[in-house]
Protein backbone atom coordinates (compact mmCIF):
# COMPACT_ATOMS: atom_id res chain seq x y z
CA UNK A 1 0.00 0.00 0.00
CA UNK A 2 1.46 3.44 -0.66
CA UNK A 3 1.94 6.15 1.78
CA UNK A 4 -0.69 8.33 2.55
CA UNK A 5 1.21 11.55 2.19
CA UNK A 6 4.99 12.44 1.80
CA UNK A 7 5.12 13.51 5.14
CA UNK A 8 2.67 10.94 6.86
CA UNK A 9 1.24 12.05 10.51
CA UNK A 10 1.01 8.83 12.14
CA UNK A 11 -0.60 8.07 15.54
CA UNK A 12 -0.42 4.32 17.14
CA UNK A 13 -2.14 3.95 20.47
CA UNK A 14 -3.49 1.05 22.71
CA UNK A 15 -6.90 0.73 23.96
CA UNK A 16 -8.49 3.03 26.17
CA UNK A 17 -8.72 2.98 29.99
CA UNK A 18 -12.02 3.64 30.86
CA UNK A 19 -10.80 5.13 34.63
CA UNK A 20 -7.42 6.37 35.83
CA UNK A 21 -6.36 3.35 37.50
CA UNK A 22 -7.65 1.26 34.87
CA UNK A 23 -4.34 -1.19 34.17
CA UNK A 24 -4.26 -4.89 33.33
CA UNK A 25 -2.59 -6.52 36.01
CA UNK A 26 -0.91 -9.73 34.94
CA UNK A 27 0.19 -10.59 38.95
CA UNK A 28 -2.40 -8.90 40.92
CA UNK A 29 -5.47 -10.51 39.04
CA UNK A 30 -4.18 -14.00 40.55
CA UNK A 31 -5.27 -13.10 44.42
CA UNK A 32 -8.03 -13.07 46.28
CA UNK A 33 -6.93 -11.84 48.97
CA UNK A 34 -4.64 -9.27 50.49
CA UNK A 35 -1.48 -8.23 50.77
CA UNK A 36 -0.45 -8.80 47.44
CA UNK A 37 1.77 -7.59 44.53
CA UNK A 38 1.09 -5.60 41.72
CA UNK A 39 2.40 -4.94 38.63
CA UNK A 40 0.56 -2.79 36.34
CA UNK A 41 0.76 -2.74 32.70
CA UNK A 42 1.66 0.91 32.04
CA UNK A 43 3.37 0.98 28.95
CA UNK A 44 3.13 -0.77 25.92
CA UNK A 45 6.04 -2.74 24.78
CA UNK A 46 5.06 -2.66 21.08
CA UNK A 47 4.82 0.21 20.64
CA UNK A 48 7.46 1.63 22.78
CA UNK A 49 9.98 -0.55 20.65
CA UNK A 50 8.36 1.18 17.20
CA UNK A 51 8.94 4.61 19.01
CA UNK A 52 12.64 4.24 19.58
CA UNK A 53 12.96 2.36 15.60
CA UNK A 54 10.69 4.87 13.85
CA UNK A 55 10.92 8.65 15.46
CA UNK A 56 8.22 9.93 13.24
CA UNK A 57 5.52 7.90 14.24
CA UNK A 58 3.94 9.06 17.61
CA UNK A 59 2.53 6.98 20.42
CA UNK A 60 0.08 7.07 22.95
CA UNK A 61 -0.50 4.46 25.84
CA UNK A 62 -3.35 3.33 27.30
CA UNK A 63 -5.28 6.44 27.21
CA UNK A 64 -8.52 7.82 28.68
CA UNK A 65 -11.07 8.27 26.58
CA UNK A 66 -11.16 11.95 26.30
CA UNK A 67 -7.42 12.07 25.77
CA UNK A 68 -7.59 9.81 22.75
CA UNK A 69 -10.22 11.71 21.42
CA UNK A 70 -8.49 15.53 22.30
CA UNK A 71 -5.71 13.67 20.39
CA UNK A 72 -7.41 12.82 16.65
CA UNK A 73 -8.58 16.77 17.32
CA UNK A 74 -4.85 17.83 15.92
CA UNK A 75 -5.43 16.09 12.52
CA UNK A 76 -4.09 12.59 11.31
CA UNK A 77 -3.25 10.88 8.16
CA UNK A 78 -3.09 7.06 9.63
CA UNK A 79 -4.24 6.05 12.97
CA UNK A 80 -2.78 2.85 14.02
CA UNK A 81 -4.12 0.25 17.41
CA UNK A 82 -1.84 -1.94 18.81
CA UNK A 83 -4.10 -4.37 21.06
CA UNK A 84 -5.08 -7.94 22.94
CA UNK A 85 -7.82 -9.62 21.56
CA UNK A 86 -9.86 -8.70 25.03
CA UNK A 87 -9.36 -4.91 23.75
CA UNK A 88 -11.03 -5.28 21.10
CA UNK A 89 -14.44 -3.85 22.47
CA UNK A 90 -12.91 -0.81 22.63
CA UNK A 91 -10.45 -1.12 19.91
CA UNK A 92 -13.87 -0.70 17.44
CA UNK A 93 -15.07 2.25 19.56
CA UNK A 94 -11.75 4.07 19.16
CA UNK A 95 -11.93 3.13 15.72
CA UNK A 96 -15.03 4.33 15.02
CA UNK A 97 -13.99 7.88 16.62
CA UNK A 98 -11.28 8.03 14.21
CA UNK A 99 -12.98 7.05 10.87
CA UNK A 100 -15.71 10.05 12.68
CA UNK A 101 -12.80 12.66 13.04
CA UNK A 102 -12.04 12.65 9.46
CA UNK A 103 -9.50 10.07 10.12
CA UNK A 104 -8.70 8.29 6.35
CA UNK A 105 -6.93 5.34 7.17
CA UNK A 106 -6.61 2.80 10.36
CA UNK A 107 -4.69 0.40 10.48
CA UNK A 108 -4.10 -2.92 12.92
CA UNK A 109 -1.56 -4.84 15.16
CA UNK A 110 -0.07 -7.09 17.99
CA UNK A 111 -1.52 -10.17 18.52
CA UNK A 112 -5.29 -8.97 18.80
CA UNK A 113 -4.74 -8.07 14.98
CA UNK A 114 -5.00 -11.72 14.42
CA UNK A 115 -8.60 -12.20 14.81
CA UNK A 116 -10.62 -12.01 11.63
CA UNK A 117 -12.33 -8.63 12.70
CA UNK A 118 -9.14 -6.43 12.35
CA UNK A 119 -9.89 -6.99 8.65
CA UNK A 120 -12.96 -5.44 8.88
CA UNK A 121 -12.44 -2.57 10.75
CA UNK A 122 -9.07 -1.90 9.29
CA UNK A 123 -7.61 -0.72 5.94
CA UNK A 124 -4.17 -2.49 6.85
CA UNK A 125 -3.56 -4.81 9.37
CA UNK A 126 0.40 -5.96 10.23
CA UNK A 127 1.10 -9.31 11.83
CA UNK A 128 4.38 -9.59 13.81
CA UNK A 129 7.19 -7.03 14.36
CA UNK A 130 6.90 -4.10 12.22
CA UNK A 131 9.57 -1.42 12.91
CA UNK A 132 11.61 -1.87 9.84
CA UNK A 133 8.88 -2.33 7.43
CA UNK A 134 7.67 0.76 8.64
CA UNK A 135 10.68 2.58 8.80
CA UNK A 136 11.24 1.33 5.03
CA UNK A 137 7.87 2.06 3.72
CA UNK A 138 7.09 5.50 5.12
CA UNK A 139 10.09 7.19 5.32
CA UNK A 140 12.10 5.59 2.88
CA UNK A 141 15.21 5.00 5.57
CA UNK A 142 16.80 1.70 6.51
CA UNK A 143 17.26 0.11 9.78
CA UNK A 144 20.69 0.06 10.97
CA UNK A 145 20.20 -2.08 13.71
CA UNK A 146 16.88 -2.64 16.17
CA UNK A 147 17.13 -0.56 19.45
CA UNK A 148 15.68 -1.58 22.82
CA UNK A 149 13.55 1.29 24.26
CA UNK A 150 13.02 2.22 28.23
CA UNK A 151 10.51 -0.43 29.46
CA UNK A 152 9.65 0.05 32.84
CA UNK A 153 7.24 -1.89 34.90
CA UNK A 154 5.88 -0.70 38.32
CA UNK A 155 5.74 -3.15 41.43
CA UNK A 156 3.50 -2.50 44.30
CA UNK A 157 2.29 -3.70 47.30
CA UNK A 158 -2.06 -3.65 47.25
CA UNK A 159 -2.63 -3.57 50.86
CA UNK A 160 -4.90 -1.97 49.70
CA UNK A 161 -4.02 1.05 49.04
CA UNK A 162 -1.14 0.70 46.32
CA UNK A 163 2.09 1.48 47.92
CA UNK A 164 4.62 1.66 45.39
CA UNK A 165 7.77 -0.38 45.63
CA UNK A 166 10.41 -0.81 43.03
CA UNK A 167 10.33 0.09 39.47
CA UNK A 168 11.54 -3.14 37.32
CA UNK A 169 13.76 -2.94 33.85
CA UNK A 170 11.96 -4.92 31.28
CA UNK A 171 14.55 -6.61 29.03
CA UNK A 172 14.00 -8.44 25.46
CA UNK A 173 16.87 -10.40 24.78
CA UNK A 174 14.89 -12.28 21.74
CA UNK A 175 11.99 -11.90 19.53
CA UNK A 176 9.41 -15.52 19.18
CA UNK A 177 9.83 -18.82 19.59
CA UNK A 178 10.82 -21.81 18.14
CA UNK A 179 8.46 -23.94 20.14
CA UNK A 180 4.81 -25.26 19.57
CA UNK A 181 2.65 -25.18 22.52
CA UNK A 182 -0.74 -25.47 20.25
CA UNK A 183 -2.60 -22.55 22.66
CA UNK A 184 0.28 -20.30 22.07
CA UNK A 185 -0.13 -17.44 19.59
CA UNK A 186 3.72 -16.42 19.23
CA UNK A 187 4.40 -18.66 16.63
CA UNK A 188 1.94 -16.88 14.65
CA UNK A 189 3.00 -13.53 15.09
CA UNK A 190 6.66 -14.50 15.14
CA UNK A 191 7.06 -17.66 13.37
CA UNK A 192 11.10 -16.84 13.41
CA UNK A 193 12.85 -16.38 16.47
CA UNK A 194 15.67 -13.78 16.07
CA UNK A 195 18.25 -11.71 18.64
CA UNK A 196 18.21 -8.40 19.64
CA UNK A 197 21.03 -7.04 19.29
CA UNK A 198 23.81 -7.27 22.33
CA UNK A 199 24.72 -3.50 21.78
CA UNK A 200 21.52 -2.62 22.02
CA UNK A 201 21.01 -4.77 24.97
CA UNK A 202 24.04 -3.08 26.72
CA UNK A 203 22.32 0.57 26.10
CA UNK A 204 19.27 -0.19 27.92
CA UNK A 205 20.92 -1.76 30.76
CA UNK A 206 22.88 0.77 31.42
CA UNK A 207 20.15 3.25 30.96
CA UNK A 208 18.42 1.47 33.83
CA UNK A 209 21.53 1.50 35.92
CA UNK A 210 21.65 5.29 35.56
CA UNK A 211 18.40 5.96 36.91
CA UNK A 212 18.89 3.95 39.61
CA UNK A 213 17.16 0.63 38.80
CA UNK A 214 19.04 -2.75 39.35
CA UNK A 215 17.07 -5.14 38.75
CA UNK A 216 15.52 -6.59 35.22
CA UNK A 217 12.82 -9.16 34.11
CA UNK A 218 13.53 -10.87 30.65
CA UNK A 219 10.43 -11.33 29.09
CA UNK A 220 11.65 -13.51 26.12
CA UNK A 221 8.97 -16.37 25.72
CA UNK A 222 11.69 -18.62 26.11
CA UNK A 223 15.07 -17.28 27.31
CA UNK A 224 18.00 -19.32 26.16
CA UNK A 225 16.37 -20.07 22.85
CA UNK A 226 20.40 -18.81 21.86
CA UNK A 227 22.94 -20.08 24.33
CA UNK A 228 25.90 -18.39 22.92
CA UNK A 229 23.80 -14.94 22.77
CA UNK A 230 21.73 -15.61 26.30
CA UNK A 231 24.96 -16.40 27.64
CA UNK A 232 26.47 -12.96 26.66
CA UNK A 233 23.69 -11.25 28.07
CA UNK A 234 24.12 -12.77 31.34
CA UNK A 235 27.93 -12.04 31.73
CA UNK A 236 26.87 -8.50 30.79
CA UNK A 237 23.95 -8.60 33.76
CA UNK A 238 26.84 -9.82 35.88
CA UNK A 239 29.22 -6.81 34.67
CA UNK A 240 26.45 -4.67 35.45
CA UNK A 241 25.52 -6.15 38.88
CA UNK A 242 21.79 -6.44 37.99
CA UNK A 243 19.51 -8.73 39.68
CA UNK A 244 17.53 -10.64 36.86
CA UNK A 245 14.49 -12.61 36.62
CA UNK A 246 14.15 -14.62 33.06
CA UNK A 247 10.83 -16.34 31.68
CA UNK A 248 11.92 -20.10 30.50
CA UNK A 249 11.61 -23.41 29.95
CA UNK A 250 12.04 -25.96 33.24
CA UNK A 251 14.47 -27.63 31.66
CA UNK A 252 16.82 -24.92 30.30
CA UNK A 253 16.90 -23.43 34.07
CA UNK A 254 17.48 -26.22 35.75
CA UNK A 255 20.32 -27.42 32.87
CA UNK A 256 22.18 -23.91 33.99
CA UNK A 257 20.37 -23.35 37.30
CA UNK A 258 23.70 -23.12 39.09
CA UNK A 259 25.40 -20.85 36.94
CA UNK A 260 22.79 -18.37 36.55
CA UNK A 261 22.16 -17.99 40.35
CA UNK A 262 25.73 -17.27 40.79
CA UNK A 263 25.75 -14.67 38.09
CA UNK A 264 22.53 -12.81 39.44
CA UNK A 265 19.40 -14.45 38.59
CA UNK A 266 16.90 -14.25 42.04
CA UNK A 267 13.72 -15.31 40.08
CA UNK A 268 12.25 -17.55 37.30
CA UNK A 269 9.22 -18.14 35.56
CA UNK A 270 8.34 -21.03 33.81
CA UNK A 271 5.42 -22.64 32.35
CA UNK A 272 3.91 -26.02 34.09
CA UNK A 273 0.48 -25.74 32.57
CA UNK A 274 -0.51 -28.97 34.01
CA UNK A 275 0.60 -31.66 36.30
CA UNK A 276 -1.00 -34.45 34.09
CA UNK A 277 1.86 -36.02 31.36
CA UNK A 278 -0.38 -36.89 28.83
CA UNK A 279 -1.96 -33.43 28.78
CA UNK A 280 1.67 -31.81 28.64
CA UNK A 281 2.30 -34.16 25.50
CA UNK A 282 -1.01 -33.29 23.78
CA UNK A 283 -0.13 -29.58 24.18
CA UNK A 284 3.68 -29.85 22.82
CA UNK A 285 5.14 -28.56 26.19
CA UNK A 286 7.96 -31.09 26.02
CA UNK A 287 8.08 -31.35 29.52
CA UNK A 288 6.38 -33.77 32.59
CA UNK A 289 5.85 -33.56 36.28
CA UNK A 290 8.67 -35.44 37.73
CA UNK A 291 10.78 -32.86 35.94
CA UNK A 292 9.32 -29.83 37.60
CA UNK A 293 8.86 -31.67 41.15
CA UNK A 294 13.07 -32.00 40.80
CA UNK A 295 13.12 -28.39 39.14
CA UNK A 296 11.09 -27.37 42.30
CA UNK A 297 13.44 -29.24 44.88
CA UNK A 298 16.42 -27.31 43.48
CA UNK A 299 15.17 -23.97 43.37
CA UNK A 300 14.28 -24.10 47.24
CA UNK A 301 17.88 -25.68 47.61
CA UNK A 302 19.01 -22.52 45.65
CA UNK A 303 16.67 -19.72 47.04
CA UNK A 304 15.57 -18.76 43.62
CA UNK A 305 11.95 -17.25 43.57
CA UNK A 306 9.50 -19.06 41.38
CA UNK A 307 6.77 -17.61 39.20
CA UNK A 308 4.69 -20.78 37.59
CA UNK A 309 2.29 -20.36 34.81
CA UNK A 310 -0.55 -22.98 35.03
CA UNK A 311 -3.64 -23.89 33.25
CA UNK A 312 -7.20 -25.01 33.92
CA UNK A 313 -9.86 -26.20 31.32
CA UNK A 314 -8.29 -28.65 29.27
CA UNK A 315 -10.18 -30.96 27.59
CA UNK A 316 -9.82 -33.82 29.48
CA UNK A 317 -10.38 -31.96 32.88
CA UNK A 318 -13.87 -32.40 35.14
CA UNK A 319 -14.42 -30.31 37.54
CA UNK A 320 -13.59 -33.10 39.80
CA UNK A 321 -10.09 -33.44 38.28
CA UNK A 322 -9.14 -30.41 38.74
CA UNK A 323 -9.60 -29.95 42.45
CA UNK A 324 -7.71 -33.11 42.53
CA UNK A 325 -4.91 -31.42 40.66
CA UNK A 326 -4.89 -28.73 42.99
CA UNK A 327 -4.33 -30.82 46.28
CA UNK A 328 -1.32 -32.70 43.80
CA UNK A 329 -0.10 -29.15 43.29
CA UNK A 330 -0.06 -28.33 46.89
CA UNK A 331 1.43 -31.12 48.24
CA UNK A 332 4.31 -31.77 45.49
CA UNK A 333 4.50 -28.34 43.20
CA UNK A 334 3.69 -25.17 45.22
CA UNK A 335 5.62 -22.49 43.85
CA UNK A 336 5.74 -19.17 45.13
CA UNK A 337 3.68 -17.60 42.62
CA UNK A 338 0.89 -19.08 40.63
CA UNK A 339 -0.35 -17.02 37.28
CA UNK A 340 -3.66 -19.41 36.64
CA UNK A 341 -5.39 -19.00 33.82
CA UNK A 342 -8.61 -20.53 31.82
CA UNK A 343 -7.54 -22.35 28.43
CA UNK A 344 -8.84 -19.96 25.72
CA UNK A 345 -8.30 -20.83 22.05
CA UNK A 346 -6.97 -17.79 20.67
CA UNK A 347 -6.71 -16.72 16.54
CA UNK A 348 -4.70 -18.65 13.90
CA UNK A 349 -3.15 -21.43 16.60
CA UNK A 350 -4.08 -25.18 16.26
CA UNK A 351 -6.10 -24.84 19.79
CA UNK A 352 -8.52 -22.77 18.12
CA UNK A 353 -8.87 -24.84 14.92
CA UNK A 354 -9.32 -27.91 17.13
CA UNK A 355 -11.81 -26.65 19.45
CA UNK A 356 -13.71 -24.52 16.83
CA UNK A 357 -14.13 -27.41 14.60
CA UNK A 358 -15.02 -29.95 17.85
CA UNK A 359 -16.85 -28.31 20.01
CA UNK A 360 -17.41 -24.63 18.97
CA UNK A 361 -16.35 -21.17 20.33
CA UNK A 362 -19.21 -19.40 22.06
CA UNK A 363 -18.11 -16.31 23.67
CA UNK A 364 -18.78 -13.16 21.53
CA UNK A 365 -17.75 -10.97 24.47
CA UNK A 366 -14.19 -9.95 23.38
CA UNK A 367 -13.54 -8.81 27.46
CA UNK A 368 -13.76 -12.59 28.59
CA UNK A 369 -10.58 -13.66 26.06
CA UNK A 370 -8.61 -12.33 28.85
CA UNK A 371 -7.35 -16.40 29.54
CA UNK A 372 -9.27 -15.86 32.56
CA UNK A 373 -13.12 -17.56 31.60
CA UNK A 374 -14.17 -20.54 29.54
CA UNK A 375 -15.02 -19.34 26.17
CA UNK A 376 -15.75 -22.39 24.25
CA UNK A 377 -17.73 -25.50 24.95
CA UNK A 378 -16.02 -27.47 26.99
CA UNK A 379 -17.59 -31.05 27.29
CA UNK A 380 -17.42 -31.50 31.17
CA UNK A 381 -17.43 -27.88 32.75
CA UNK A 382 -19.99 -25.14 32.49
CA UNK A 383 -18.67 -21.57 32.54
CA UNK A 384 -20.06 -20.80 35.68
CA UNK A 385 -18.22 -23.89 37.20
CA UNK A 386 -14.72 -22.93 35.60
CA UNK A 387 -15.35 -19.97 37.64
CA UNK A 388 -15.40 -20.69 40.47
CA UNK A 389 -12.50 -23.26 39.85
CA UNK A 390 -10.69 -20.33 39.13
CA UNK A 391 -11.60 -18.64 42.52
CA UNK A 392 -10.75 -21.86 44.54
CA UNK A 393 -6.96 -22.30 42.42
CA UNK A 394 -6.05 -18.64 43.30
CA UNK A 395 -7.68 -19.03 47.41
CA UNK A 396 -5.79 -22.24 47.72
CA UNK A 397 -2.44 -21.85 45.78
CA UNK A 398 -1.65 -17.99 46.41
CA UNK A 399 -1.87 -17.12 49.75
CA UNK A 400 0.23 -14.15 49.74
CA UNK A 401 1.59 -14.42 53.50
CA UNK A 402 2.43 -17.78 52.98
CA UNK A 403 3.64 -17.56 49.47
CA UNK A 404 5.77 -13.97 49.65
CA UNK A 405 7.02 -14.77 52.75
CA UNK A 406 8.82 -17.96 52.16
CA UNK A 407 10.21 -17.16 48.62
CA UNK A 408 11.41 -13.16 50.34
CA UNK A 409 12.95 -14.62 53.43
CA UNK A 410 14.82 -17.06 50.57
CA UNK A 411 15.59 -13.76 48.71
CA UNK A 412 16.94 -12.16 51.91
CA UNK A 413 19.07 -15.13 52.76
CA UNK A 414 20.99 -14.60 49.55
CA UNK A 415 21.20 -11.00 49.82
CA UNK A 416 22.55 -10.96 53.79
CA UNK A 417 25.45 -13.63 52.33
CA UNK A 418 26.14 -11.62 49.35
CA UNK A 419 25.98 -7.96 51.01
CA UNK A 420 25.43 -8.34 54.45
CA UNK A 421 22.87 -6.16 55.96
CA UNK A 422 23.82 -3.53 53.13
CA UNK A 423 21.37 -5.48 51.28
CA UNK A 424 18.09 -3.23 53.11
CA UNK A 425 19.80 -0.23 51.59
CA UNK A 426 20.27 -1.14 48.23
CA UNK A 427 17.21 -3.93 47.53
CA UNK A 428 14.48 -2.55 49.68
CA UNK A 429 15.28 1.49 50.81
CA UNK A 430 16.77 2.67 47.78
CA UNK A 431 14.15 0.72 44.95
CA UNK A 432 11.54 2.85 47.38
CA UNK A 433 12.52 5.61 46.60
CA UNK A 434 13.27 5.62 43.17
CA UNK A 435 9.91 4.08 42.66
CA UNK A 436 8.57 7.62 43.85
CA UNK A 437 10.70 9.97 41.57
CA UNK A 438 10.32 7.70 38.19
CA UNK A 439 7.99 8.21 35.98
CA UNK A 440 7.83 4.99 34.01
CA UNK A 441 4.96 6.65 31.56
CA UNK A 442 7.27 9.29 30.42
CA UNK A 443 8.62 8.67 26.84
CA UNK A 444 12.32 8.13 27.00
CA UNK A 445 14.38 8.89 23.84
CA UNK A 446 17.18 6.61 24.33
CA UNK A 447 20.67 7.49 23.41
CA UNK A 448 23.00 5.52 21.83
CA UNK A 449 25.82 3.61 23.56
CA UNK A 450 29.23 5.33 22.01
CA UNK A 451 31.66 2.85 20.78
CA UNK A 452 34.50 1.81 22.62
CA UNK A 453 37.80 2.50 20.88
Amino acid sequence: MPRPTTNPKILLTTAYRHSKNDYYDAIGANFVRTPRFAIPRTVASGLRFIKQNVPDIEIMEYPLWHEFTAKLAEGWDVVGFSFFQHDIGEVLEMAAEARRQGVKEIWAGGYGALDSIAEEFADRVFYGYSEEQLLAELFGRKLDRLRHPPLVWPLNINLPPAIPYKKLGIVNTQRGCPYRCTFCQTPVHAPHPSRIPLESIEEIIRYYRSVGINEVWIIDETFYTFPSHSKAVIDMLARYDMHWKPMTRADLCLEHLDSWVDRGMVMVSVGVESVNNEILAKIGKRTNIELMQEFRRRTIEKKVFVLAYYMLGYEENTYESILRDIEVIRKNLWFDLFQLTVMTPYPRTPLWYDLESRYGIFERDYHKFDARHLVWNHPNISPRQMDKLLRMAMAHLNIPMRNYIKGLIGLGQRRIHQKGFGFLWDDVARPFLHSLRYNERKQVSLPRLEKKP
